[in-house]
């Protein structure tokens, strides 16, 4: 796993051991502590598959809870994965203090590293709660260069800044506000190998419950998503990023819809260049056993450095079946079909991955 992995894992287990100490002596019962545990397998195969690595990757996510209260918890998610390469590389996702107080209004305050507040599609990356094999790879993979000396960033981004957030929420509407030291279409996480350097960003997002299974979000993120050390040459000033967001989820029946639309307008030393990514997603529940899937997403990048000035398109499809064996294992097979950016060929692949999720208590 490496030294950086081991150092990630025992950072985790340190906080829950001081955390446990912390607590009052007569509160020394399995209901302080919850602990959840997501191992996952999957391989896919076809046309730019990684074939000559004869192994499945592999994702170990552990969510970790102490109560220190009634109202007070510790919060670790450590993550650990074997990609389709010989080594490991180890996160923490998350890694905060949580307050929350149930009411009419319920509230809940967290400070420490966030599962980001941007992005609908943040709900999906335990294996256990992603519907599909694949995660969002519009999360995952950079857009082609568009800012000369600049590094390249996603439209939107799987990530876990520095930071504080509030959350309001009562039956009919959910409101939140955030400030964090890392753009939302940059990745920030503990054990990382890269990270952004430190930059304040306001986040902020609201939604709206009509009805029962009914929700229309909206969310917004600004402040500098490359800072001037990060520019090659070094700059003065930063890059800035204002980013909007629209989310909307439907449930009814046994069936489940929900999409995301994003747009970046991003500073550049030529000016404003613009972004957007956006999926939609269907999940329907054909018998309490079987379920099938279906994603479409995709993304729009700037016109690159070096190119005809046209926009670089990134699309992908995924259909996946499921069977769930029983509450704790779950078998998944897919269809992929992906254009990456830059590349006018389609890539077919066919997937199949067994997952394994238990709550401990």
């Amino acid at each position: 796993m490496g030294d950086r992995g081991w150092r990630s894992l025992a950072w985790a287990l340190a906080l829950l051991v001081i955390a446990g100490a912390a607590a009052p002596a007569r509160a020394q019962s399995l209901q302080r502590f919850s602990i959840q545990t997501t191992a996952s397998f999957d391989e896919f195969g076809g046309e730019a598959a990684v074939v000559s690595v004869q192994a499945a990757q592999i994702v170990l996510d552990v969510s970790a809870t102490v109560r220190l209260s009634d109202r007070w918890q510790i919060y670790v998610r450590p993550w650990f994965r074997r990609p389709r390469l010989p080594n490991w590389d180890s996160e923490i996702y998350q890694a905060e203090l949580r307050y929350e107080r149930p009411g009419s209004v319920a509230t809940r305050i967290e400070a420490g590293y966030l599962a980001s507040p941007i992005g609908l599609g943040m709900m999906d990356t335990s294996p256990s709660a992603n519907p599909t094999i694949l995660p969002h790879l519009t999360y995952l993979t950079p857009m082609p260069a568009f800012d000369r000396g600049a590094p390249r960033v996603t439209p939107i981004a799987s990530t876990y800044p520095l930071g504080a957030q509030v959350t309001l929420s009562t039956n009919r509407w959910d409101a939140r506000a955030a400030v964090v030291n890392s753009a939302p279409n940059r990745a920030a996480i503990i054990g990382a190998a890269t990270h952004p350097r430190p930059a304040a960003v306001f986040e902020a997002g609201a939604g709206l419950t009509p009805t029962t299974g009914l929700r229309f979000g909206v969310s917004l993120a600004h402040g500098q998503y490359v800072t001037a050390r990060e520019l090659t040459p070094a700059a003065a000033d930063g890059r800035d990023l204002t980013l909007m967001g629209l989310e909307g989820e439907y449930a009814f029946g046994y069936t489940k819809l929900a999409g995301e639309l994003v747009h970046d307008a991003l500073d550049t030393a030529k000016g404003t260049a613009h972004a957007y990514s956006w999926f939609v997603q269907g999940t329907r529940t054909l018998t309490p056993r079987w379920f099938a899937v279906a994603r479409h997403e995709g993304a729009s990048a700037p016109p690159p450095l070096v190119g005809d000035g046209s926009r670089p398109q990134y699309k992908m499809f995924e259909t996946t079946v499921g069977f769930r064996v029983s509450p704790e294992i779950t078998l998944r097979s897919s269809y992929d079909a992906r254009r990456a950016y830059l590349r006018t060929q389609w890539d077919h692949q066919l997937g199949a991955s067994i997952v394994w999720a238990r709550r401990w208590w």
